[in-house]
This record gives structure tokens, C-alpha cells and sequence, in this order.
């Protein structure tokens, strides 16, 4: 159980969204959980040339982690216009170590995840290097690319063909190509719609996807239905569409 933020942004990168999700980090309840936070490791990835790139990686809490200072210094050089994910896990499948850490990177492509999706166990050329469901579902998606070559196409197939047919705690997702960022979101009946949202922001320069905030983000759209799909392009557009 994770909370994780997806910026498009054309020049500068909204600092704040990254310092806020470290709050959050810190303050987030977890459903069934007495104590708050996140804890269990963070990540950001934004791309350069077009590759996929680690701006910071840690498997140690985010709220007391000095490494995530130096990531946010290094953010300050990210080439814009980029996309960017970032993500901090409460575990759910896996210990808190770097391979278990979100986002994962493969093929160019890159995935965070917010759920436990149950024995989902598909046949993939890809070695995963840790043990969670997520990485497996970016494996498939990978798997996916190759076949349709489209990122769109092979997400659809993803959440239609394998993750509808499976139990799960939630499906919610922050996929990128680096030319577009897609977002997705669906839960299980009876699990708490409020934990597992996703938002969005536009801004004039950007578009923010996020789970959760301390601080208001301006003009706010309305955030994505169970079952929505949500694809911003690098020029800001944005396409919704119903998927189940």
C-alpha cells in the first residue's frame, strides 16, 4: 500500500508535489494500520534522451532518508519538458529492500504501483530482481509492448486481459514511455475508495497525477472513477476513458 505522484511538465518541475509526497511519507494513514507513514522505501524515475532514469532509489524511509534530499537537488537538473515518477511504499508482498522498490524500470518503460494484485504469476522473457506483483505486472506490460507497440494498447490488454481476472486490493497504476504518462485506477469492493484515488492537477507548465496531498493543488480536476484510465500526453493534453 503506496502512495506516488506522475508530473508532465513542460519547463520547471513542481518542486513541491515531490516535498509534499515525503510528507505524506511521513503522515499518510494506511487503512488497518494504527500507526501513519509510509515506510518502507521511495524511488523517482524521469527520463533522459528518452531513457528511462533513476534520480534516486532507497529501500529506507523517505521521511528520514538524507538521500532524498540529494534526489530533490538532482531533480533540479532533469531536463524539461520530461515526465517524472515518483513513489513511496508501505509494503504489502516483499521485504523493504532496493530490487522490491518502486518505480520499477524495464524496457524503457516505467511503472509504479498502488495494490496487491493475488496470484498473478504470468509467463514472461523478463527475470524480475525482486519478488513483488508489481514488477511482474510491468514485465507483463513490457511483454505487451513488444506485441502491439503502443503503450496505450498494450496497458489496456494489461488491465482487461490479466488484472480484471485476478482478486486485488487495488490496481492503481503511473505508467510512462516517456512520451506520454498514463494513469489508472480500480479497487476491490468493500476496500476504501478514499485510500485508493487517484487525482489530477493541470497547471499552465504541467499536469499532475497524485494519491494524496497535505497542501492544496491548484485547479484541481475531477479525479479519475473506478475503472477510469487517464493518458496526458507531453504537449499537457489529456484523454479519459472508462475501461471497466
Amino acid at each position: 500500500m503506496c502512495r506516488m505522484v506522475g508530473v508532465v511538465f513542460r519547463r520547471e518541475i513542481p518542486m513541491g508535489t515531490l516535498i509534499d509526497l515525503r510528507h505524506v511519507s511521513e503522515v499518510g494513514r494506511i487503512p488497518g494500520h494504527d500507526a501513519p507513514g509510509h515506510r518502507d522505501g521511495w524511488g523517482m524515475v524521469s527520463f533522459m534522451n528518452g531513457s528511462p532514469r533513476y534520480i534516486g532509489r532507497s529501500s529506507r524511509w523517505a521521511y528520514q532518508d538524507p538521500s532524498f534530499d540529494a534526489a530533490l537537488k538532482e531533480v533540479t537538473k532533469v531536463p524539461s519538458p520530461n515526465i517524472l515518477i515518483a513513489h513511496v511504499r508501505a509494503l504489502s508482498v516483499g521485504e523493504a529492500s532496493l530490487p522490491n522498490t518502486h518505480p520499477f524500470v524495464m524496457d524503457e518503460l516505467v511503472l509504479a504501483h498502488n495494490g496487491t494484485v493475488e496470484g498473478f504469476r504470468p509467463r514472461t522473457r523478463h527475470k524480475p530482481k525482486g519478488v513483488t506483483d508489481s514488477e511482474l505486472l510491468l514485465a507483463r506490460l513490457a511483454d505487451l509492448m513488444d506485441e502491439k507497440k503502443d503503450l496505450e494498447a498494450a496497458l489496456k490488454s494489461l488491465i482487461v486481459d490479466d488484472i480484471s481476472k485476478l482478486n486485488f486490493s487495488a490496481a492503481i497504476l503511473l505508467v510512462s514511455d516517456g512520451k506520454r504518462l498514463c494513469g489508472y485506477r480500480d479497487y476491490a469492493p468493500g476496500k476504501p475508495s478514499e485510500y485508493y484515488d487517484l487525482r489530477i492537477s493541470r497547471g499552465d507548465d504541467c499536469v499532475v497525477l497524485y494519491q494524496e496531498s497535505t497542501v492544496p493543488h491548484d485547479s484541481e480536476l475531477p479525479g479519475l472513477r473506478k475503472g477510469e484510465l487517464v493518458v496526458v500526453e507531453n504537449d499537457l493534453s489529456i484523454r479519459r476513458e472508462m475501461l471497466r
